[in-house]
């Protein structure tokens, strides 16, 4: 019980940090899970309350949920997003960036960041920014609690370190959709979305897309 508290405090004295660790480690190393990301996961399961929902190809899936398999095939008939108009919705609107695309320094360490962070508080809901069918909705090792859409077009999206999940594996989405609420989960110091854009398997500076928005 004081260590509850004690990790509680923890956590409320650290919300004024908004800073993504998602792109420090390997989605799929969840053997390499630090101490920080097993104590969020730990807290985050006493108030969770729905049923980690991923794909079966990684190591997110536990055994006991059923495979869920996407390919081209499957896919394309949700695909009527064009690679210029697909995003047309800001997945956290008016939220403030704390943390951009590309190289920073942090505790002492330059690495690529490879997404986008939007400082808001824990509970703020996050939106779909186009349409897409959602290919991994639950833990990833970094990530945290995170829902992944796939827009049909080359594109996806990923909303990383979230508080609760509300689109499961297998919905389609359209732009502007609630489908996670922001937290701190995984790899993480205060309260954010991290956003990521990928590109045929390569990620993409956000700012580039969301400065199209309507």
């Amino acid at each position: 019980m004081h260590i509850r508290r004690f990790l509680l405090a923890l956590s409320f004295a650290s919300s004024a940090m908004s800073v993504a660790f998602a792109d420090y480690q390997s989605l799929n190393s969840i053997e390499s899970m630090d101490r920080l990301e097993q104590l969020s996961r730990t807290l985050g399961k006493g108030s969770y309350s729905q049923d980690e929902q991923t794909i079966s190809n990684a190591t997110l899936a536990s055994a006991s949920q059923k495979s869920v398999e996407f390919n081209n095939a499957s896919l394309s008939k949700y695909a009527s997003a064009s690679t210029g108009t697909w995003m047309t919705a800001h997945p956290v609107p008016d939220a403030r960036v704390s943390s951009n695309y590309g190289m920073r320094t942090l505790l002492g360490t330059t690495r690529q960041h490879s997404g986008i962070d939007f400082s808001a508080p824990t509970g703020t809901a996050i939106y779909a920014s186009g349409a897409g069918v959602v290919t991994k909705s639950g833990w990833g090792s970094g990530y945290g609690y995170y829902v992944e859409v796939d827009h049909s077009n080359g594109y996806k999206t990923r909303y990383a370190h979230a508080s609760r999940l509300i689109a499961k594996v297998g919905d389609y989405v359209n732009a502007g959709d609630h489908i996670a609420n922001v937290g701190c989960t995984g790899r993480c110091t205060g309260p954010h979305l991290h956003f990521e854009v990928v590109k045929n398997d390569k990620r993409q500076n956000p700012s580039t897309y969301l400065a199209l928005l309507p």
